[in-house]
């Protein structure tokens, strides 16, 4: 499913040229958890490398883009993250050359992970006309065309209160146009676009004109977010 002009949704990631981009993984997280109290089967690595894999089976490309968070604790590396996120570039790396991470709001100790394997951490990563990263605070940079993470948007329906189907928006921000990604972590619902407050600075205004793409089976379009409010 295209999105805009080149650039294609392909389940919860998206393919420009020959990059893949894909954010919000959140590696840890059931160790965090843990520690909280509460105690999850650590399944997550695993279905991310078996979604990532069909993807990888769609696609060739060169580049992946991980635009932010690669990891969930903030302060410190968790044994948890150490091990799967090692495990992970390794698995990537059979598929493509190179990885980039655009650095997240959890992501303040991620390079001693990412040297381990030659990764390059940055702010931000242009393409072309295109701009990648995690929106968590406003940059100076701007392109016509902006990617973001961090939100982790999804969608409810009347007919299934209960359940949430993640969701790419596609909009505008001062004139360009402004993706927000889906969270690639099957453990994080997200964030119900129609109902839910945002944290990013790009979406302190009125998202009602976004349009709505849900990702299932394959990806939908399903109109603008006033039509599901």
């Amino acid at each position: 499913m295209e999105l805009v002009k080149g650039l294609r949704a392909v389940d919860l990631a998206l393919q420009y040229k020959d990059h893949l981009i894909l954010g919000d993984l959140q590696l840890g997280y059931e160790q965090v958890m843990q520690r909280r109290g509460l105690l999850l089967p650590r399944f997550q690595l695993q279905d991310i490398l078996e979604r990532l894999g069909k993807i990888f089976h769609q696609v060739r490309v060169k580049t992946l883009v991980i635009n932010g968070d690669v990891k969930h604790e903030f302060g410190k590396i968790l044994d948890q993250e150490w091990r799967e996120i090692l495990q992970f570039f390794d698995f990537c790396l059979k598929h493509v050359e190179k990885i980039i991470i655009v650095k997240g709001n959890h992501d303040l100790v991620i390079d001693p992970i990412a040297q381990k394997r030659n990764i390059k951490v940055v702010d931000f990563y242009r393409i072309d006309d295109v701009l990648i990263f995690h929106g968590h605070h406003l940059l100076k940079e701007t392109a016509p065309v902006m990617i973001i993470g961090h939100e982790h948007p999804a969608v409810s329906f009347k007919e299934k209160p209960g359940e949430k189907f993640k969701c790419f928006l596609v909009g505008t921000w001062k004139k360009n146009i402004l993706i927000v990604m889906p969270s690639f972590n099957p453990l994080t619902e997200g964030s119900d676009v129609t109902r839910e407050h945002f944290l990013s600075p790009y979406l302190k205004k009125s998202i009602a004109d976004f349009a709505v793409y849900v990702v299932e089976d394959k990806v939908y379009p399903f109109g603008k977010v006033k039509d599901l409010q």
